[in-house]
């Protein structure tokens, strides 16, 4: 893991939340020490200096040395400097921690691709190129825990649902064991946009019952009947229908390089049409009761409000001297962005067609904002494209009915109050409310 990604990713668990895990896994095993406990990612070993903790050996494996010490941890246990995903120590009863959370964007392919190809040889199971670091930490704990073993981990609840962890989700399924996940009531990393969740793995249950709740910092729980927690099932994963269909918001590779505001548009002498087009990062300075983005509203909201709105058209063939210009003026700052990186020439993007409608992937409340892109603007970033050919009439009660759509009821929380659909989820939707 590049070391940058691993000290941004690393948040430092509360003494309490610390205290709540070792109470949840004690309770899993009668109030019983536990013979031998593993820690991955183990950072200042706060696992093994809780007051809670119970057990006849402690093993903490952390990769950043500035971050282990000896002192004050107890005899029996020590911290281990090492890649936690090479850790082939001896099985443990217990494992238990909170894992780095990083996108697999983030993470060194070659690095990334090793760990894969030695999970699957252990396990039988291939998980996904895009699965979270965090996944590839849970795979790796049930390895290393005996076959009667107890896996706790503080993760974030999205992997339940998200098609990126289908396949360990798969996995457990398939031995059978029991699980229990339950997401925190409060937000217990504030400056993490993501809902922490406890995640128990029973390797001593063999019915494969899967629990969901949500948990207080107290310890008490409420069960839910589905992991949205309401009755309603989670909003399935659809392919594209050639009726209509979503597209995630483009990714040229840094919206402070491609995409401009209005007086950088005008400081470097960019025309509109021939060097960038109107777009749109976000939604959320738009009023709830916006129903089409027209010119007066891109203007007055966008281009006005000093919002990065002009995405530069550096996916044309020919550039004009002002965008050659420009572009130079970027210097090295693109080698920041793998999707530049990953390119002949860095900034040439393939583009996304203008949609008919925009819808913000986050929200709050019972429905994300939806609007007609009456001005043809691009969806970038967070913003969803609908693409559809109906008229303005269809088009218009197409946006009435996802605006109706309780969503709300179907999704799993991302952050607190707000809630993400995913494309593939919001494809579902379309296909539902669409005829």
């Amino acid at each position: 893991m590049k070391p940058e990604h691993l000290q941004r990713c690393q948040v430092a668990t509360p003494p309490d939340v610390v205290d709540l895990l070792w109470d949840l896994a004690l309770a899993e095993r009668k109030g019983a020490s536990f013979p031998s406990v593993l820690d991955l990612g183990a950072g200042d070993a706060r696992f093994a200096r809780s007051g809670k903790a119970r057990f006849g050996r402690y093993v903490g494996v952390e990769q950043d040395s500035h971050k282990i010490t000896q002192v004050g941890l107890p005899q029996s246990a020590q911290v281990v400097q090492g890649d936690a995903m090479a850790w082939r120590g001896a099985m443990s009863s217990l494992c238990i921690g909170n894992p780095p959370f990083i996108k697999s964007a983030h993470l060194d392919p070659h690095w990334r691709t090793a760990v894969l190809d030695r999970l699957e040889h252990e396990s039988g199971t291939r998980l996904k190129d895009t699965a979270n670091v965090f996944v590839l930490f849970m795979l790796q704990a049930l390895l290393r825990t005996h076959d009667d073993g107890l896996v706790v981990q503080l993760v974030p609840y999205e992997w339940v649902t998200r098609p990126s962890a289908a396949e360990f989700r798969a996995y457990l399924h398939e031995k059978r064991w029991d699980v229990q996940v339950y997401r925190f009531d409060a937000d217990i990393f504030p400056r993490v946009l993501t809902t922490a969740s406890v995640v128990i793995i029973d390797k001593h249950g063999t019915k494969g019952r899967w629990s969901f709740g949500e948990i207080g910092r107290n310890g008490a729980v409420r069960i839910f009947a589905s992991p949205s927690g309401t009755t309603k099932s989670v909003l399935p994963y659809a392919d594209r229908d050639g009726n209509v269909h979503a597209l995630r918001g483009l990714s040229p590779g840094g919206q402070d390089i491609f995409v401009l505001t209005e007086q950088q548009r005008l400081h470097f002498g960019l025309k509109k049409q021939r060097d960038v087009a109107p777009c749109v990062t976000s939604l959320r300075r738009l009023a709830k009761d916006t129903d089409v983005l027209d010119a007066e509203t891109f203007r007055r909201d966008f281009v006005q409000a000093g919002a990065r709105c002009w995405l530069i058209r550096s996916d044309k063939a020919k550039w004009s001297p002002e965008l050659s210009a420009y572009l130079a003026s970027v210097g090295t700052r693109w080698q920041r962005y793998s999707t530049c990186t990953n390119r002949s020439q860095w900034a040439r993007y393939v583009s996304h067609p203008a949609p008919a409608l925009l819808v913000s992937s986050g929200f709050v409340g019972k429905a994300p904002k939806v609007v007609v892109n009456e001005i043809g603007a691009v969806a970038v970033g967070s913003v969803y494209a609908v693409l559809t050919q109906r008229s303005k009439p269809k088009l218009a009660k197409l946006a009435s009915r996802l605006r109706a759509y309780d969503f709300s009821r179907r999704l799993v929380h991302h952050s607190n109050n707000l809630r993400k659909i995913e494309v593939r989820q919001l494809n579902a939707v379309l296909q539902r409310v669409g005829d």
